[in-house]
């Protein structure tokens, strides 16, 4: 009887410490959140100003130089493009006031002309379809693409050492597609004629 009861005690005790055995656990959330990143900045040449003084300006035009240049990267966590546009349909007459407050001249936008040349270590990776020295194309006010990202094989996204940039800009040269008539031929009137060219960063 004393052996039953010691094997009924010790049948218990393995059970109560078998059942006390009880798993903890802390559950740890683990997430990832991508952000987009698209910055494109201007470094210099956020102002670009022609100045025709002599006779040969107007017969032949400014060509682009270091004055005429507009340099800007892009930051980019995606594929990206650039697109570009004037703001008016022509540059705009700021001088010359008509009595209603109207502009009085205007100049077709196609005597401004550019190119595009990449100064990253992307290089030529990239499609540059604006154009290069002996092409350039003519400024316009609908949205032209100045720089196709993902060509199909090297994707764009990257920092402003692989992206970094130079617009180059030129006036009344006659070149590529740009307006094939001198500045002179025109007869353009005397006064300063300006628009805002806007660029714009988007993905691809």
């Amino acid at each position: 009887m004393k052996k039953l009861t010691l094997l009924i005690a010790g049948l218990i005790l393995f059970t109560t410490t078998s059942f006390g055995q009880i798993d903890d656990r802390a559950v740890i959330p683990v997430a990832v959140t991508l952000n987009s990143i698209l910055r494109l900045n201007v470094i210099s040449g956020g102002n670009i100003e022609f100045n025709f003084n002599t006779l040969d300006d107007y017969q032949n035009g400014i060509a682009t130089s270091a004055a005429y240049q507009t340099k800007f990267n892009v930051a980019s966590s995606v594929n990206w493009d650039v697109v570009m546009y004037s703001e008016n349909a022509n540059l705009i007459g700021t001088d010359i006031i008509e009595a209603g407050g109207n502009t009085a001249n205007t100049m077709s936008l196609d005597n401004i002309g550019y190119h595009v040349v990449s100064e990253g270590t992307i290089g030529n990776d990239l499609n540059l379809p604006a154009g290069d020295d002996a092409n350039p194309q003519p400024l316009t006010n609908s949205p032209a693409t100045i720089l196709v990202g993902y060509n199909g094989t090297v994707s764009n996204a990257g920092d402003i050492f692989q992206n970094n940039f130079t617009i180059h800009w030129r006036c009344g040269t006659q070149e590529g597609t740009m307006n094939g008539a001198s500045i002179l031929s025109q007869a353009i009137a005397a006064d300063r004629y300006a628009t805002n060219v806007f660029l714009v960063l988007q993905p691809n």
